[in-house]
This record gives C-alpha cells, structure tokens and sequence, in this order.
C-alpha cells in the first residue's frame, strides 16, 4: 500500500529516465557517488537528463558480468535508485564524471535501448509496513543508530563525522539510508536490502550486518594489539638484554665475545638444520645463564663435545688394491676368505663411492687375530681406527650415551670414540660382541640394533648429544668367540664371516713372521741374539700349546726371549734353544703324545667337540656292570647329549641280532657312560655316533681303533646327521696326533675351501652308522 509521500515523489519523478549502470556498488537514497561514465549512449542520456529533471536511473551491474564486454539490459538488476545529478565534468578521453545524489528507490518496468540512449520506464518503491510493527520498527533503528554512533566512535569503521551527521537526521528512513550506504557490504548483499520491501525484515538484516562488522573491527584490533604488544616484548628483551651486556662488562664478566665465537663456529659446520637449531638454541641458553651457574657448565661441556666432534670431516681412501693386498699380507698370515671380502668391498668403491661400508663380524677361537685385523683393514684403507668393547657392558647408555640431566653425564662410547678418530669414517673395531650382558639399566644389545644398521645408523641419537649424527660412513668390524648369546635380529644385521684354528704349519709362519719379532722387542734383544729354529717352534706348539690361535705360543716366545736376555746379563752371551733344551727353560712338557690313547682299547672312542676356543677331542669311556639295564652318564653333559645317548642305546638295542648281542645284556647289564673333564659342561648332538661306538664295544667287548676320531649326530634309524665346528675339529684331531677322521657326508660343503687344513689327514665320510662301526670297530661285522 502506497503512501501519499510516494505519490509526491513519482509526481516529481519523469516516467522514463535514463539508466546509468554501476559496477561492484549499489547507491542508496540519499548516498551521494561520483560515477565515471566512458560510454557514449550513456553520456547521451546524461546530457538529456541534463536539460530536463536532471534525474538518472541508477541500476547495478550483476557481480558474473564480464566489465570490459558491452553490459546489456539482462545484465542489470530491475530495481535501483533514481539520483539526481549534482555535478558533471568532462575528462580528456572524451568520458564524464558525475556527482549523483540517491533520491528514492525505483523499478524499471521496461527498457528502450536506442542508438542514442538506454533508458527505462521508472516506477518509484517505498518500503511497507504495517502500523502494529511501528512500534518495534523504531526500536530497531535506535538499536542500529545506537550501534552505528558506537562503532564511529571507535574509530574503526567510520569517518570520525559520521556521529556528527548521524546524529543531525531525525528521519528513521534517512537514518537506515545514510548508515547503509557506508557499510562495505557486497553487490548482492546491498542488492537484497534495496529489493526489501519489508521494512522490519530490511532493518533486522541492517542491524546483523553492522553486528558483524563490529566483530570484525573487534578481532581486527585484537590482532594489532597482540601484534603491538609482541614487537614491545621484543624490544623490551632487546633493550634488557643491552643492559645485561653493559653490567657483565662493568663487573668485568664479559662472555660476549665468547658466545660470538661460538655462533661463528657454527655457522662454519655443515650441519642439517634441525642439528643446528638444536645447537643455536643452547648457545642462546649459555648466553642467558650466569657463568658461574651449573647449568652454565652443563651447556659449555655440551656445546665442548659437539664443536670437538669432526661434522663433515672424512679421510681419504686408499682404493689400490695391491698396496691393500701388500698390507693385509705383511699383517696376517692365511685368513684368505676376510681378505677377499676387504679387497671386493675396495674394488666396490673404486666404482661407487657411495656404496654401503661392510658391517663385518668376525667369529672365531680366542687369539685367532680377529681384533688385529680391524687395525690392518684401516690400515690398507689408510683410515683412523678405534676399538669398542662390549664385554661385560650391561648399561644401555654406554651405546646410546647418558641424558644430560645426570651429573657427569658423557656421550657413548661411539661418540666418543668418533671423537678421538677425528673423522667421520673411521674402522669401529667391536670387541666382545658375544659376551653384552643386561639387566635393569637396559639391553646394550638391543641398543646394538640402530648402530649396526647402515638404513638407521644414518641418523643415530646419541641421549647426550639430542641431536641425530651419521655413521653410516664408518666401517663396522664385530668381534665374537661364539654367534649362541648373540640376538637374531643382531646377527641378520651383520656379513658373518667364520675363523678357523690355526693349523701347525700357519702358526710356524705366524711365529717366524710376527711372534718371533715381538718377542725380541719384548726382551729388548737384537735379532741375531734370537734365534729359534722351526723344529724348536713345531715343539713348544706341540708339548707346550694345544690352542686354536698363538696368543699361549707367543707368551711362551716372549718367554724364551727373556731368558735369552738373562743369559746375556749374566753369562755375556745369548742362549742357545734346542728341542731337548727346552723343558729346562719351559719346564716339563705339559702335552704327551701318549695322552691321546694310541693303544686300541675296549669302550673308549675318540670324539671330536666344538667350544668357543676351538675343537677339543674328548675320550668317551663306556663300562659295563651287572646291574637291571640302568644307564649312568657322567662327566657334566647337558640335556641334548643325555638324550644323544638315549639313542644311541635304543639304537644297539634296536639292531642287536644284527651285532650278535644277547638281548637279555639290557636287562641284566647296567652301562656307565663317562666324559673326562667332568668339571667342563658339555653339551651338543655330535657325539651319538661316538657313544654308539663306546656302548657296542663295552656290550661286545670288542676293541676301538684308537687311531679314528669321529663326530657326528645319530638318530633313529640310524642315519648320521651334519654337525658343525668342523674345521675346528679336524684341526682338534691333528693337534692330537689322530690321522682318520669319521665324518658325516653332509658336511662335505664345509671342507669346500679347507685348504691346508687337510693335510695328513683322512677324511672318511659315512652317511650310516654301519659305516662308522665298520672303521671304529673292524672285529665287530
């Protein structure tokens, strides 16, 4: 329903007007908006508007319009303000620029677009209401008046006059007017409040739309304050910390300098980010700490360590194979399989340079020169060494270091170790790695598990440092007697590479090439007043060492090179050693060939054992007594071999007829079985062929040859099983004079690279027990 001022305003207002399209605003009565005008029908329009009423027809341009293309009629929103226009002024490039004045809101009912002018029939819009929301309808404009004066007060939206003009208008449709047009609202949003023809619902949105700013002006000064308020703190430190500096150097406590240096070292280190942060931020703790604090000594000991250890420094490799092979060589005698692992892993990296270093475990007898081999391969490589050893160690933080909230805390024993090798790909030689312990500090061995990992060690966190350092460079070389206490996932990380006992003629070589010359060291002698023929070394090695490596044998040369140099205090001139004079600086011998039983005997077997010192030969003793068929073991042994001896018997008993025994024996005949050396444990399967042999002999008592040895697991049906520690054995037999050797056929792979470790000795390689009993006991078939 139209008011009578709607009727006073569409009598003032012509009924075809001149439409002016505006872009991304939308003019409100009595919203004053300069215009710029570049196309030529719509000056046209302007300059007859002119002429007559001076009114326009202000229409916004829908927001997906493209605004460098033609706008046409479509492209127009149907309601929009009719304006009067206040001022005109020409530009050079042939536009205009208007001043315009939002008198009311108007519909344009239809278009004529002409070639001179786009105008439009106008029909002007006031809002409706009914009389019974009058009431609340001026309460919401005091509410959004109330609102507005607020938000021109602060500052924040509106121009500081905006209260003074607001609070001149009296009229609530002027008020509603003037607030909209300087709110920044949208093309649509602006649009719908135009279109709104309930006034109550236009003002409710009114009143949402300045909510909403205020939130926003709310948040906005929140952000700048909390800006303000960050930059003062900044400052405030800044200007503390001059102040601190000024004092220190008053007192005559300036670390300044000090603390710079430090910064420059590290900037010089070629450190991955996150370790540099880490050490930036504790230079930074240094330098807020009083010096005289223990924390202050704390973080000096720390940034000490880091700054001593060689970030980035690397030796250089000596990739030449022959000199590598030379000094390999010139160290050790045999050992040919670890050589040919070092001299690949060279031939490798003179291709790649990246390539993986070799974690190598080296696993053998004690004094079989496991740990001098780790000190030869830096050597031919021409890289720093250092020696770790894990024997008895049971606290994880000797591998991972100790957190340095601990007094005295230090880094582990890796770290400290990189630290005296001065580079970053040193020889890690790990002694003992079979012997870690663990208990309630921790399980070293699990801790082993990153450091010899090459996709791990890469980043290795050490407790102390907190930062993650590489190992992945260095060379990794395990030393262990025995692979039994060593974890699975341990083992699977490591290239197990097996040592073998020394043979009499490789410790021959071993003595006149190496131990021959530390022993005159030792004795501070001059070569030519120590002289040991090679009769006189194969003796002590044989009476006086019965071992797998020559650490005993080169004790007992350093011995002898002592009593050389006493010779020569007392007496002037050196002694003289032969085979006969020996037991009189040595003493008696302390092996005898007899020992090993050259004598065929009933019930007694010579059987060969692996230990983790090398093979043994082992006389298992049989006798039998009257009794009610009761086996008796003694001598130490464990389960396994208890029950290698189960079978062994239930075997005879089972094949009696077939070696001519009268049942009724085992029920009427009790069977002692003996191992000498009770008082070493003893366990493994490999001795079921040997007690089988002792048991037959005793139940038919028939004699062993003594000059067989044997080794081998039985079950069952017979069948001799594959044992291992074979070389080890052999090596056993030969040291005893034994010359034929009974050994499962399964093992044939085993001796595939034996070399001289065959020599004098006959293999004789069974696949049944028939054929062991048919060597051992020649009467019994």
């Amino acid at each position: 329903m139209k008011t009578e001022l709607s009727k006073t305003i569409q009598s003032k207002i012509p009924d075809n007007l001149p439409v002016i399209p505006t872009m991304d605003v939308v003019v409100f009565p009595q919203m004053i908006v300069p215009l710029l005008v570049l196309d030529k029908r719509i000056i046209k329009g302007i300059e007859t508007a002119l002429e007559g009423s001076k009114m326009v027809l202000l229409l916004a341009a829908k927001k997906n319009v493209d605004h460098q293309d033609a706008i046409g009629t479509k492209d127009l929103y149907q309601v929009g303000t009719v304006a009067s226009i206040l001022r005109m002024i020409k530009i050079p490039d042939g536009g205009i620029k208007i001043l315009v004045q939002g008198i009311c809101k108007a519909q344009a009912d239809s278009f004529s677009t002409g070639k001179e002018a786009l105008s439009a029939t106008v029909q002007a819009i006031e809002p409706e209401t009914e009389k019974e929301n009058e009431t609340e309808i001026l309460a919401q404009i005091k509410n959004i008046k109330d609102l507005a004066e607020q938000m021109a007060s602060s500052g924040q939206t509106f121009s500081p006059d905006f209260h003074i003009i607001l609070s001149k208008i009296g009229d609530p449709d002027k008020i509603a007017d003037f607030i909209l047009s300087h709110l920044n609202l949208t093309v649509e949003q602006s649009q719908e409040l135009l279109e709104q023809k309930d006034k109550k619902k236009m003002l409710n949105t009114l009143y949402g739309h300045l909510h909403k700013e205020i939130e926003i002006s709310k948040m906005q000064e929140q952000i700048r304050n909390s800006a303000r308020d960050s930059m003062n703190k900044s400052q405030k430190e800044y200007y503390l910390r001059e102040q601190m500096r000024a004092i220190k150097k008053e007192l005559g406590d300036n670390d300044e300098e000090e603390i710079e240096k430090l910064r420059e070292k590290l900037e010089a280190l070629p450190l991955i980010e996150e370790t540099k942060q880490e050490i930036k931020r504790q230079i930074n703790r240094l330098e807020n700490t009083a010096p005289e604090s223990m924390e202050a000594m704390v973080i000096r000991n720390y940034l000490e360590w880091v700054f001593a250890l060689p970030w980035g420094k690397e030796t250089e490799d000596n990739l030449d194979i022959k000199h590598a092979k030379e000094v390999l060589d010139e160290d050790h005698y045999g050992l040919e399989k670890i050589k040919e692992r070092i001299l690949d892993f060279i031939s490798v990296r003179n291709l790649k340079q990246d390539s993986f270093a070799p974690i190598l475990c080296f696993v053998g007898p004690p004094g079989t020169g496991k740990t001098s081999l780790g000190k030869s391969i830096a050597r031919s490589l021409g890289r720093t060494h250092f020696r770790v050893s894990l024997g008895g160690v049971r606290d994880e933080a000797e591998i991972r270091g100790h957190r340095r909230t601990y007094v005295g805390a230090m880094p582990g024993r890796f770290i400290q170790g990189i630290r005296k090798a001065g580079s970053m790909n040193p020889i890690i030689i790990i002694d003992e790695l079979d012997k870690i312990g663990a208990d309630f500090r921790g399980d070293p061995s699990a801790a082993m598990l990153e450091v010899l990992d090459p996709q791990q060690n890469k980043t290795f966190y050490d407790n102390y440092l907190g930062v993650p350092f590489d190992l992945s460079k260095a060379i990794f070389i395990a030393t262990a007697n025995s692979l039994e206490t060593i974890s699975g996932p341990l083992k699977d990380r490591m290239e197990i590479i097996q040592l073998s006992g020394y043979t009499m003629n490789e410790k021959l070589h071993i003595a006149r090439n190496h131990l021959v010359r530390r022993a005159i060291e030792s004795a501070g002698l001059k070569k030519e007043n120590f002289k040991l023929s090679d009769g006189v070394i194969e003796d002590v090695v044989s009476s006086y060492t019965r071992e797998s490596g020559v650490r005993q044998l080169e004790r007992l040369l350093c011995k002898l090179g002592a009593k050389s140099a006493r010779s020569i205090v007392e007496k002037g001139k050196p002694a003289t050693f032969t085979v006969k004079s020996l037991s009189t600086h040595l003493g008696p011998k302390m092996l005898r060939d007899e020992e090993t039983g050259q004598a065929d005997q009933v019930g007694i077997t010579n059987g060969l054992a692996w230990t983790a010192y090398g093979g043994e030969m082992l006389r298992i003793e049989a006798v039998i007594l009257p009794g009610k068929g009761k086996l008796t073991l003694t001598g130490q042994l464990g389960d396994v071999m208890k029950e290698s001896a189960q079978a062994a018997i239930t075997y005879a008993r089972a094949h009696a007829k077939v070696f001519g025994i009268d049942e009724k024996l085992f029920q009427t005949k009790d069977i002692h079985i003996h191992v000498p050396a009770g008082a070493v444990p003893k366990d493994g399967p490999s001795a079921g062929v040997t007690m089988l042999t002792s048991i037959l002999s005793v139940l038919t008592q028939k004699p062993i040859s003594a000059k067989h040895a044997m080794t081998g697991e039985l079950n069952l049906r017979g069948h001799v099983m594959p044992i291992g520690g074979v070389k080890e054995k052999i090596l056993a037999a030969k040291r005893n004079k034994i010359s034929h050797i009974i050994l499962p056929e399964k093992n044939k792979q085993d001796l595939a690279d034996a070399g001289e470790v065959l020599d004098g000795i006959n293999i004789i390689w069974v696949s049944k027990a028939e054929e062991v009993l048919r060597h051992a006991l020649p009467n019994l078939f």
